[in-house]
């Protein structure tokens, strides 16, 4: 949906003056009854993919890229076939699901697992992560990267990210040169960015600091190769205990919106040896919030069982029916655990449903109020996704960008009720939807609630 604004942040709300200055002609427009409130997924407790292979005899990993593509979700995922600390041990494997709960494990007849090729192997790598790119050309539109070590240097200083291009996610080309030579760790996440027209590489990094904790730093490029140094932008917050690290960023860009950005972070915490999933937000996915403080977004006893280890996979799949999907891996075994004595055949990945656009909303738990900055008509109707319980409702109206008066025809007392069984609608005034003559330019928006949600609109 073209133009959707979100609410990671106060960004696209107006904050008015409560108080203006004498002589002022600035018009009092400050909000007031309203919150950003963040909401959790319903965690599905049916595993959707289990170590079931021989090449899984050890365990699936977190290291997993879920895409949805002409109605296929694929995942390309990482097994061990062993238990081990050498890292590049691993392969990378790939499923297909047409539902995105049933997966299925081709045999693809490309590297063999003891002499035989009728796996779902497709490469020794470590530390994956694939891009979609729909602007490429066909030749290169899957995109992979991973890392690579050399044992001959220190830990952490010894790690270049490697990539590859693909015609069809399964048969890869490697890139000779690096993508990156910098000290770094695994999980790196490769995105597009459609605002900047960047390609972006989230990296884990662990050094930069008298006592190393991995954090996370961004690195940036105009094609898929000559990356810069990547820049850290989040490390271990004042607010957390001592032992936390950030482990792996989750980052995402939030689908179909502009400017909005999120993180399903997965938090270490080395005491304990354990892992939750964090939600952090931004605007341009430099600066990044934490709406819940310290506390978990989804915690490690989310699915009642001894889950040591809960991290979320790359990837926010579109249900088609209102909802999105990402994937959790559970792991029963803490992260320091010697290898001959864990739990074989471990991790298995979890769906986690959320609304369309259901991670944060502008919430009034009663009566509530705002007006947006000044926005740029350029769609022919105003959609808003909102919850409306019983007893509550929402008003939209459109306003001049200055003075802020309602336009004509365009007034809160002639907005119609709106739906509160739908999840994307049309607002309109007397039944009149179409905002063709107020396109092109731009207006603010004034939302008057009660006891209700706004998630997202688009205008």
């Amino acid at each position: 949906m073209e133009n959707k604004y979100v609410f990671v942040d106060w960004s696209c709300v107006e904050p008015g003056y409560g108080t203006v200055w004498p002589y002022s002609k600035t018009p009092v427009i400050s909000p007031y009854g309203i919150k950003i409130e963040t909401h959790k997924p319903f965690l599905e407790e049916k595993p959707v993919l289990i170590p079931d292979k021989p090449w899984e005899s050890s365990c699936i990993n977190a290291y997993a890229t879920f895409i949805k593509i002409e109605n296929k979700v694929k995942v390309w995922y990482e097994v061990f076939s062993e238990a081990s600390m050498d890292d590049m041990k691993s392969n990378l494997a790939y499923a297909e699901s047409d539902d995105g709960v049933n997966f299925v494990k081709p045999d693809l007849h490309i590297m063999p697992f003891n002499n035989d090729y009728n796996n779902n192997l497709i490469k020794n790598v470590h530390g994956t992560c694939v891009l979609y790119d729909k602007h490429a050309d066909i030749s290169q539109r899957y995109k992979l990267i991973w890392v690579q070590y050399n044992r001959e240097k220190p830990f952490f200083q010894g790690c270049s990210i490697h990539g590859a291009v693909s015609a069809d996610g399964i048969h890869w080309n490697d890139i000779e040169k690096p993508l990156l030579n910098n000290p770094s760790d695994t999980q790196n996440i490769l995105e597009y960015d459609e605002d900047t027209k960047q390609y972006l590489i989230y990296t884990r990094q662990c050094v930069d600091y008298p006592v190393p904790r991995r954090s996370v730093s961004l690195s940036k490029s105009s094609t898929f190769s000559d990356f810069d140094e990547p820049v850290m932008i989040m490390h271990n917050d004042p607010n957390d205990p001592p032992d936390w690290d950030y482990y792996t960023s989750g980052y995402h860009k939030w689908p179909g919106a502009k400017n909005a950005h999120i993180m399903l972070m997965d938090v270490y915490k080395r005491t304990s040896d354990t892992f939750d999933i964090h939600l952090l937000t931004s605007r341009d996915g430099i600066i990044w919030y934490r709406p819940m403080g310290q506390q978990p977004y989804i915690d490690r006893t989310s699915y009642k069982e001894k889950d040591l280890r809960l991290s979320s996979t790359k990837g926010i799949i579109d249900n088609e029916d209102g909802t999105w999907s990402f994937y959790v891996d559970a792991n029963p075994n803490a992260h320091n655990i010697p290898p001959d004595i864990r739990i074989k055949q471990s991790g298995q990945y979890r769906r986690a449903v959320i609304r369309e656009d259901g991670f944060t909303s502008v919430t009034a738990d009663e009566l509530g109020g705002f007006y947006t900055i000044k926005l740029d008509i350029q769609s022919d109707k105003l959609m808003i996704n909102a919850h409306i319980p019983y007893g509550g409702w929402i008003k939209a109206s459109i306003v001049d960008r200055n003075t802020c008066e309602e336009i004509p025809g365009f007034e809160s007392d002639s907005c119609d009720k709106l739906d509160s069984n739908k999840i994307w609608q049309a607002v309109s005034w007397n039944g009149k939807s179409s905002l063709n003559d107020l396109k092109e330019c731009s207006y603010r928006i004034r939302f008057e609630m009660f006891k209700s949600k706004i998630y997202a609109f688009s205008i």
